[in-house]
């Protein structure tokens, strides 16, 4: 039988849950998510994906006991007429987000340590305003027994 979360998603929500308790966060991003949204939504907007980039890896540590280390990615977008609004506006909630993960680092003893591996820029446009995304990539380290 399956269980109800998977340790990847339980730390996704446990990432998604630091950053909505930060007021300053909450006061300025309408809408914090769990995967990217596939239609419109309001912005700023925060969401939270397995890297599709970079994934998991797992290193054998003993007879079925693995180190696994999971990359997440939190993508922050905004949207304004001038682009370097969106970027600014980007920039100063990339910062916030940083101060929240290094915070809490064993994400409430989910896992053994975690730190930000890299912040990529992403640009684009929608209709007639500019979008700017940054993807903040998470890099968790978790000590994992395999069980039949």
């Amino acid at each position: 039988m399956l269980s109800d979360r998977s340790l990847v998603e339980e730390l996704m929500e446990k990432v998604l849950e630091r950053l909505r308790a930060d007021e300053a966060l909450s006061a300025e991003v309408k809408e914090f998510r769990l995967s990217e949204p596939v239609e419109l939504v309001e912005f700023p907007l925060i969401y939270v994906e397995l890297s599709p980039a970079s994934g998991e890896r797992l290193i054998p540590r003993g007879t079925a006991t693995f180190e696994r280390i999971i990359r997440i990615d939190i993508c922050i977008v905004d949207k304004h007429i001038e682009p370097d609004k969106a970027d600014k506006s980007v920039l100063r909630l990339v910062e916030r987000t940083l101060f929240c993960l290094s915070s809490d680092p064993r994400l409430g003893g989910l896992a053994e340590d975690s730190y930000v591996e890299r912040i990529t820029p992403e640009y684009g446009a929608l209709k007639d305003h500019a979008i700017s995304r940054a993807r903040i990539t998470l890099s968790c380290k978790v000590m994992w027994r395999a069980r039949p």
